[in-house]
């Protein structure tokens, strides 16, 4: 007798990752300090200590809304899934460490802005989210975990597909300050991106 395919409810991988969130967005915040001061009574030299840590509260602001901008669209998608079986989980658990890992690569592109290391850490890390994301989904939909019509499941793809190509496009101004080559292959992917995203997906 073969034994049963692991299955879990949609319910208790979303009680995880709405605690992944909330951990890693509050996380963000401490990085930003209160600075100290030699004249605790001095607005100037308040303001250029905040001024001082603009880029880190930058950042924090900045990744708080990507971070928020991923919840949504997890949950949107997730809405669609049925149940979870063991290759749309290790997409889901890939998805989440990421998700913990956010707030480092946050914490190091508020300290070093301009350093290209940090930004060759923060951006490839939004781009595998964006990755896993649509891994999530289009894993789902090709075992048939997915409650909508295959059209629907379809343009949800193709949906992903497209945001996928737009951080591709996006990220061009990094990969230019690695080499011309590097924004070249970007710009190529996030073409092909558009161009698979257009073309008639197979149903699940």
């Amino acid at each position: 007798m073969s034994k049963p395919s692991f299955r879990i409810h949609r319910s208790r991988l979303e009680t995880l990752v709405d605690g992944v969130f909330a951990i890693a967005m509050t996380i963000l915040v401490l990085e930003v300090k209160v600075p100290e001061l030699s004249d605790r009574h001095s607005a100037e030299e308040l303001l250029h200590a905040l001024m001082h840590h603009g880029y880190v509260i930058g950042a924090y602001f900045f990744s708080f809304a990507m971070l928020g901008l991923f919840w949504v669209w997890h949950h949107r998608l997730a809405e669609q899934v049925r149940e979870i079986d063991l290759p749309v989980l290790v997409c889901a658990l890939s998805f989440l460490a990421l998700v913990c890992f956010f707030p480092f690569a946050s914490a190091l592109l508020g300290r070093y802005t301009i350093n290209l290391t940090a930004l060759l850490v923060y951006v490839p890390v939004i781009g595998l989210i964006v990755l896993l994301q649509t891994l999530f989904y289009w894993t789902a939909m090709r075992r048939g975990l997915v409650t909508v019509e295959p059209a629907t499941a379809r343009r949800t793809h193709q949906a992903n597909l497209i945001g996928l190509a737009v951080f591709c496009f996006a990220s061009t101004p990094t990969l230019m300050r690695l080499n011309v080559y590097a924004s070249l292959i970007g710009l190529a992917l996030g073409g092909l991106l558009i161009w698979r995203a257009k073309r008639p997906v197979a149903a699940a």
